[in-house]
């Protein structure tokens, strides 16, 4: 983004007249500064998008009311506020406030809406039900749409058509859009890194998205097709080395054979012999099958059906994913009656939900048996929350939503009832998670937290546990944490009182640069 050139006196008036004409700017700073400080605002790091260029500007409002709002009244109210107040500020940016003008910048909002509407409401699923998979989908949708469609209300056209065609010669103004995006990463994470200066960086942010503004109304220089084609071809090398570049640590030294027995647990939605950890390779952690067990939700019993499974399933009674939804109560119950039995020491690795469930029984002193608990993919908090079907409450909209969607997510073979005893206690409610996490583990219990970095954009309050051992964030998919190498790896030397891997300053980056664009917590 190239600012005028200041230096001959004879662009000084033009100079001045381009910086007044974003006074609609600076008037929408000034009201969301105001919103900010009186509480109707969020004070979250994607408060700097409040400001920013659209459509991401409207993107910011989707996303509050989704988490904000009490009722469906409430929500289409404020979105039809919030929507004139974006055109008309839009209007006056782009060439004056015109029936022709306003009309095509409200369809290039409805256009920008839909799909921005959708990747809301996947980042508020991804929230609440702590699925990063949706929440880097719902990123992704975000980044599209606006590379695509940012420049259109710049074209000088008010036929959308004509924006759309002018646009794409115009190299979609790649050459302003991109160092944008990187200064208005840059300006998030600073946010995120110090939430108390999120509303303060609010007039930093309107002056990058000035600067841009005043780019975006010139002509664009060179051959911007040829800088659309270069930055989509460092796109993609930057992408290959990133996936390429996953292998880690390796698995280490083989370990030695141990003692005792290891207790296995999968997550929520997992039925008997389906799910990661069944396929963890035991004895690359010293164990033998005949020291395996794996839990079930369902509770005691003489065996379980196999499926991917590296050992038979000798105990437990058959569980399927609506077990693993009961009272948390009752989980607790079960956990403990099927570790009574067993050899010790005790081993025990539960995986995503499971960490709940194990914690609880263990720090409850319902399950004095464990001597280790293994923490793969655990989640400290659960920041967004729905209330119960037909009450009002914050995320109330998104929440009925969420409910006409995750029927359709059975035809993937994902099974969850969003109302069910376990996901209204740990999901639904506000901060859940860290309640069920709030009791300190006995002192003789040894503890390990492996997380997934992919999982770090929906810990808002960080990602280490309180344990012996939070190792190194890995770049594992939270799914398959139990079964990469560098978690063998990392749980033979915890096992064996060996120092962690090293951990690199940088592997916690990309939750700092993405956590601005979640939804924000509800107020407490």
């Amino acid at each position: 983004m190239r600012m005028p050139d200041l230096s001959g006196s004879d662009t000084r008036p033009a100079v001045a007249r381009a910086v007044v004409s974003l006074w609609p700017l600076a008037a929408l700073t000034g009201v969301v500064l105001l919103l900010g400080l009186v509480g109707v605002l969020p004070r979250w790091p994607g408060l700097v998008h409040a400001v920013a260029l659209p459509p991401i500007d409207l993107y910011s409002d989707l996303r509050v009311l989704l988490a904000r709002a009490h009722s469906e009244p409430e929500f289409f109210a404020a979105l039809a506020v919030v929507l004139a107040v974006r055109v008309v500020v839009l209007c006056l940016l782009t060439g004056g406030l015109t029936w022709a003008r306003a009309r095509f910048v409200l369809l290039f909002y409805v256009l920008v809406g839909v799909p921005l509407a959708l990747a809301g409401l996947m980042g508020f699923m991804a929230q609440s039900l702590l699925y990063s998979r949706l929440f880097w989908a719902s990123v992704s949708l975000v980044a599209l749409v606006w590379f695509g469609t940012a420049a259109l209300p710049w074209q000088r056209t008010t036929r959308l058509r004509t924006a759309f065609r002018e646009a794409w010669g115009n190299g979609l103004r790649v050459a302003v859009l991109l160092p944008y995006a990187v200064a208005l990463l840059l300006l998030g994470a600073l946010a995120d890194l110090r939430p108390g200066w999120s509303l303060a960086l609010v007039p930093v942010s309107a002056v990058l998205t000035g600067a841009a503004v005043l780019a975006l109304r010139r002509p664009p220089r060179g051959r911007p097709l040829l800088r659309l084609a270069a930055a989509a071809a460092a796109f993609a090398v930057a992408a290959t080395v990133f996936v390429t570049t996953r292998g880690g640590e390796g698995y280490g030294q083989r370990a030695a054979e141990r003692s005792g027995s290891l207790l296995l647990m999968s997550g929520i939605n997992s039925s008997s012999g389906s799910g990661a950890i069944f396929e963890t390779e035991v004895e690359r952690l010293g164990y033998g099958c005949e020291q395996t067990y794996y839990f079930s939700y369902a509770g005691t019993g003489d065996g379980q059906p196999r499926g991917v499974a590296t050992c038979p399933i000798r105990t437990g009674a058959p569980y399927v994913p609506r077990d693993t939804q009961r009272p948390m109560a009752e989980q607790v119950r079960t956990f403990a009656e099927q570790v009574r039995e067993l050899p010790q020491p005790v081993v025990v690795a539960g995986h995503s939900h499971a960490v709940w469930v194990a914690w609880q029984a263990v720090a409850e002193g319902k399950a004095p048996e464990v001597d280790t608990l293994l923490l793969v993919g655990p989640f400290p908090q659960s920041p967004l929350g729905y209330p119960p079907a037909g009450k009002r409450g914050e995320g109330r909209v998104a929440g009925d939503l969420l409910r006409l969607v995750v029927p359709l997510a059975a035809h993937v073979d994902f099974v969850f009832e969003p109302d069910a005893p376990a996901a209204r206690e740990l999901l639904a409610t506000p901060d859940g998670a860290s309640t069920a996490l709030a009791e300190p583990l006995p002192p003789g219990v040894r503890s390990l937290s492996v997380t997934s970095a992919t999982d770090l954009p929906l810990m808002p309050d960080g990602w280490r546990l309180p344990v012996d051992r939070n190792v190194c964030p890995q770049r594992v998919a939270h799914p398959y944490l139990p079964i990469r190498p560098v978690f063998y790896h990392e749980v033979n030397r915890f096992l064996a009182d060996e120092p962690p891997l090293r951990c690199p300053a940088w592997r916690d980056w990309g939750a700092t640069l993405s956590r601005p664009f979640t939804l924000p917590p509800h107020a407490s």
